[in-house]
């Protein structure tokens, strides 16, 4: 396993700290290319160590937390600021919902889909498509408990479908991606392509802040994220093929929000999503 301090060297990217967007590679190009080589690594070290910090606690349907250190440079605003981590591993028998539907409500229309299901977001609006169906800019406003300015947050949304594959989000999975990418054989398609058993399928939804005007009324804040999902056999029902949902973040509410304030209200605020989620998809299939 990574040890913390490990993402506190990782590419500048993926942090709660806002990109330029003068700074986004063109798609298509050598540097997009990088930028995406760049991405995936880092999402994937994300996602491994959530899952070594949360798995065990969330084998019986449970929602597990943790929080990781982020060793930032002495002295600099992020200093202390976690990622803030979750993991459910949820089975179809028990919820009757198949991977399909986390892949209709998490990877398809990610974002339009969040301003459903979370109750504080009032607005989620399309800024700019950067690749049909796998990146775009999102500008999402949220309305924040009384007593604290509204916060909104523009952020490029990537949805990475990923290459089918036994040990999905391990570093075998990690270099079969890398290297389509660099054959240009990935990604090729914004659907979750589904492979031959005894393969997985999975997927990863990216959040990079992005620098942007500010909005009247509303305190412009910052958050870098991955979520992954994966079809998962390798919990304690064998060949029972479950779905572990997998989220980390890293935050900057900026204002007046001391940072230790928003360390202890970020594991019950991310905690809240998955049965909100839960009860949102299952009445859209009903």
């Amino acid at each position: 396993m990574a040890s913390p301090a490990c993402l506190g060297a990782m590419y500048d990217v993926l942090r709660a700290k806002p990109l330029a967007r003068a700074d986004v590679p063109t798609p298509g190009t050598a540097e997009w290319q990088a930028f995406l080589r760049d991405l995936l690594h880092d999402a994937m070290a994300i996602v491994r160590m959530n899952n070594t910090s949360t798995r065990w606690g969330a084998l019986n349907g449970a929602v597990s937390l943790a929080s990781i250190p982020s060793i930032e440079p002495k002295g600099t605003h992020l200093r202390g600021a976690h990622w803030h981590s979750r993991s459910s591993l949820l089975f179809p028998k028990d919820t009757g919902l198949p991977f399909e539907a986390f892949e209709d409500g998490l990877f398809k229309d990610h974002t339009p889909n969040e301003h459903a299901y979370i109750d504080a977001m009032q607005h989620a609006e399309c800024l700019e498509e950067l690749v049909p169906g796998l990146a775009a800019i999102w500008h999402m406003r949220y309305q924040t408990p009384w007593g604290t300015a509204n916060r909104d947050f523009v952020e490029m949304v990537l949805t990475l479908p990923l290459l089918p594959h036994e040990l999905p989000y391990s570093h075998f999975h990690e270099q079969a991606m890398l290297e389509a990418l660099d054959k240009g054989a990935w990604p090729s398609t914004p659907e979750v392509p589904r492979g031959e058993p005894p393969t997985l399928r999975s997927f990863l939804v990216v959040s990079v802040p992005i620098e942007h005007a500010p909005t009247r009324g509303y305190v412009r804040a910052y958050y870098a994220a991955v979520e992954g999902v994966r079809e998962d056999l390798l919990g304690k029902r064998l060949g029972e093929v479950g779905v572990q949902w997998l989220m980390s973040t890293q935050t900057d509410a900026q204002g007046w929000i001391p940072r230790w304030v928003q360390e202890w209200a970020m594991p019950s605020q991310i905690a809240a999503d998955v049965p909100s989620f839960l009860a949102w998809v299952r009445a859209k299939r009903a």
